[in-house]
């Protein structure tokens, strides 16, 4: 039994590492060895403070139980990404482009090489996002495509992206986590998040 044991262990071992070294393998034909950081937006003091009052305001309605509705533009959203500390891990790795059916962000984020060789790879390219309202979460950010200019980007990897929403979590969590529980507090209470052409939508309504 014990030598039975250890060849299955030994089995599991080698189809582990072979497992690693061919996913490495695959994700370096779409991925780059260093970064392509995104530019983040600089909005103007004014516009930042504008925003700010615009977003307090919608939280305070919800906190009292009003009909509100917040819209965010690209410009909105960036200087989100910018300027505010839960966003600041993301500020140079993703920016938003445009807003239609999805969101779609250009990013620049880390990938795993060969473990224990300080390897690094890079996934510099667009990802187009889904926005929706989470009981648990308040704002829940799906991954519905990848695209990299001039590479393709192989299903085993997408599928696998998408199962286990990696951008709602670099994009997200911090905010969750944050200081600020009000915030989570609102988003939770929201109604619909949803998309239109050039505006992502927030809404309450008792």
């Amino acid at each position: 039994m014990l030598i039975v044991g250890g060849v299955w262990l030994l089995v599991l071992a080698v189809w582990m590492i072979w497992s690693v070294f061919a996913q490495v393998k695959d994700i370096r034909t779409f991925a780059d060895s260093e970064p392509k950081h995104v530019v983040p937006a600089q909005p103007k003091a004014e516009e930042l403070t504008a925003l700010r009052a615009r977003i307090n305001a919608f939280g305070a309605a919800v906190g009292s139980g009003r009909k509100a509705e917040l819209r965010l533009s690209v410009d909105d959203l960036n200087a989100l990404l910018s300027s505010e500390e839960a966003a600041k891990p993301m500020k140079e790795n993703a920016k938003v482009e445009s807003i239609g059916d999805s969101v779609r962000v250009q990013i620049s984020v880390a990938l795993n090489g060969v473990p224990f060789t300080g390897e690094r790879l890079y996934l510099n390219g667009f990802a187009d996002l889904t926005a929706e309202k989470d009981k648990d979460r308040g704002i829940k950010l799906a991954t519905k495509n990848l695209t990299v200019p001039g590479k393709k980007i192989s299903e085993g990897f997408m599928t696998h992206y998408k199962e286990n929403n990696h951008l709602d979590a670099l994009l997200m969590d911090e905010m969750r986590a944050g200081k600020d529980p009000s915030i989570m507090a609102v988003l939770k209470k929201l109604t619909t998040v949803r998309l239109e052409p050039g505006v992502a939508i927030l809404e309450y309504a008792p």
